[in-house]
């Protein structure tokens, strides 16, 4: 039985992830307040400003949109990986989730619930209630810290470990893959204290992550109708 459509759907949900999350990294770098503004001025400018949206909905859109990638790697690989590939996969998916939940309560909350409230109150309820949402928000980090690790971290690794048995999938990918991965491994920062290491390692989460998502889908839709009988080379032939 061909698979090319779930395939193809993994590529290009593949090709969507990997926008959701340059989005993500713009709106992280992006906008701020203007400066010497007060707390509810901070918060409210922080709320309306393009990067708070790019940083909201390219991490949603990052999350969701990877669900049908993981799903193709699972039909895909799982004769020459065995059924072990879907407990890596499993994990990623239950990340997603909690992930998706992270960024839509956090940010999403700040965005269309809390900053619209605190426009309209007075001074020192407005003061109160940014307050008030930042706590909230800070309430759910952990929610986020463990989808992020779930979905692009410890899994990730297992993940492109486990496919070093698919001859389609050329070695130097799936190094890319447990790199990316092992970047994920900031996330648990959340619970451990971490040194100082700076944006490296979630740089090359995201950058290679996506690198080896790309990869590895591109891989299944050039060789999925013939289930690994092509070689490597061919796959990445011109």
């Amino acid at each position: 039985m061909s698979h090319k459509g779930l395939y193809q759907c993994g590529l290009l949900c593949a090709v969507l992830t990997t926008l959701g999350w340059v989005a993500f990294v713009a709106g992280m770098v992006g906008g701020s307040a203007p400066p010497g503004a007060g707390l509810v001025e901070e918060y409210l400018a922080n709320a309306a400003s393009t990067g708070t949206l790019l940083y909201l909905w390219g991490g949603v859109l990052g999350s969701l949109a990877v669900i049908p990638v993981f799903v193709a790697l699972a039909v895909g690989f799982i004769r020459e990986t065995g059924s072990i590939l879907l407990a890596p996969i499993t994990l990623a998916i239950v990340g997603t989730g909690f992930l998706t939940l992270g960024f839509t309560v956090d940010v999403g909350s700040s965005v269309y619930y809390f900053s619209p409230a605190v426009a309209e109150a007075d001074p020192q309820t407005a003061a109160a209630m940014v307050q008030a949402a930042q706590i909230a928000q800070d309430s759910i980090e952990a929610t986020w810290a463990i989808g992020s690790f779930l979905a692009y971290g410890g899994p990730f690794v297992w993940l492109a470990i486990l496919l070093f048995r698919a001859s389609r999938v050329p070695a130097w990918l799936n190094w890319i893959g447990i790199i990316g991965g092992l970047g994920g491994f900031v996330w648990i920062g959340s619970f451990v204290p971490l040194p100082p290491i700076g944006p490296l390692p979630l740089l090359l989460n995201i950058v290679l992550g996506m690198v080896w998502l790309l990869g590895v889908s591109l891989i299944l839709v050039r060789t999925g109708a013939t289930e690994g009988s092509r070689t490597t080379e061919t796959v990445f032939a011109p």
